[in-house]
């Protein structure tokens, strides 16, 4: 197999779009063809590149020369159409987040097994040169052992753009605010560079906007280590940033923005506290060095066209389903957490999240 036929379901939206133009660009690929719910706007896109058009995903699923369907619906939907397509049979890169609750996902990564196929996620993130080096770094031991981990996180909106589509915002349509629409690529980076918390202690608000969802969310996480972070998101500040840093006992990886920074101590901290006399603590001397990269942003195309390479190649892709769920799970622990004003153990008990869902559903806003 020297390329992938690919169809994507949900074409005419805007991520839709994205995929459609990435899919007919590169060589691992070929767009068989699309769907959407919006059919004039699905029917336009098939007749300007000359694909099929699929009237409904039934449709599409019954077609033999499809290989893998992309899904770029509303996430809500991944699960259902999901399960579908593993039943007949077909590959599926889902967009972010995988799902709307850690047990929707959790059945999405068992069907995909259970039935040979390959689940993958859109997280084109990780495919940035600098997160590519900060994350080889950790693993070549750069800081140490870690002590603490920081990710702040702001992605500001405007009350138009909740306004612009009567699903944004909601429980029922996103199932979440910031931590479910726009933090989701910075949580999966976060947890791959730092890994996974044992537990969270999260506070969610809705501080500005006119919406049934939060806006911040904080937490202060605890790793199984002992080690300890904060994850701050929200949609309320500008201009809009993205800060990641892991701090240890060797030094500390900085990423603001694009920029990568290596802080590096003379002498590992414990052993420079266990030599040190007195009462002054001044601490190792540090370190300061840029660490240099291609500057380059990442693109969908880098998942998708990963995708269909690891299909080519018979691996697994950068981001599998299970890999993708963690981000999830992270994100769903902290709305139960601030909540349930209460400490959350990671993973997420599925039963007291799906409860605390109906809940807010029910309500349309923050417990």
């Amino acid at each position: 197999m020297d390329q992938i036929r690919m169809a994507v379901v949900g074409s005419a939206g805007v991520i839709g779009h994205t995929h459609v133009d990435e899919i007919v660009e590169m060589e691992s690929t070929v767009l068989a063809g699309v769907q959407d719910v919006n059919q004039v706007g699905a029917r336009g896109q098939a007749e300007e590149l000359g694909v099929k058009y699929y009237g409904t995903l039934d449709d599409l699923l019954d077609d033999r020369d499809v290989d893998a369907i992309s899904v770029a619906t509303p996430h809500p939907l991944h699960h259902e159409v999901a399960l579908k397509a593993f039943e007949a049979g077909k590959h599926v890169l889902s967009e972010k987040p995988i799902a709307e609750s850690p047990s929707k996902a959790h059945e999405m990564v068992e069907a995909a097994r259970e039935s040979g196929l390959t689940l993958g996620v859109v997280f084109q993130q990780r495919f940035r040169p600098e997160i590519v080096r900060m994350h080889q770094m950790l693993q070549e031991g750069a800081v140490g052992r870690i002590y603490r981990t920081s990710l702040v996180f702001h992605n500001y909106r405007s009350q138009g753009y909740y306004n612009s589509a009567a699903w944004r915002g909601t429980w029922a349509g996103e199932g979440g605010g910031v931590l479910m629409n726009q933090a989701p690529h910075f949580l999966d980076v976060f947890q791959w560079l730092g890994g996974m918390p044992a537990a969270v202690q999260g506070s969610v608000a809705n501080l500005m906007h006119d919406i049934e969802v939060e806006d911040s969310a904080t937490a202060v996480l605890e790793y199984k280590d002992g080690a300890r972070g904060i994850i701050h998101c929200d949609t309320v500040q500008t201009p809009t940033f993205q800060h990641i840093e892991v701090w240890g006992d060797k030094g500390a990886l900085l990423l603001r923005d694009n920029k990568l920074t290596y802080q590096h101590f003379d002498t590992p901290l414990k052993e420079s506290s266990d030599v040190e006399t007195g009462v002054s603590s001044k601490g190792p001397e540090a370190l300061t060095e840029a660490i240099e990269v291609e500057d380059r942003p990442a693109v969908h195309g880098d998942a998708i066209d990963d995708f269909a390479r690891a299909l080519i190649e018979g691996r697994d892709p950068a981001v599998p389903g299970a890999e993708a769920v963690k981000s999830l799970e992270l994100a769903a622990a902290i709305i139960l957490s601030g909540c349930r004003r209460e400490r959350v153990d990671l993973p997420v008990d599925r039963q007291a999240y799906d409860d605390l869902l109906s809940e807010l559903r029910e309500r349309k806003g923050l417990l």
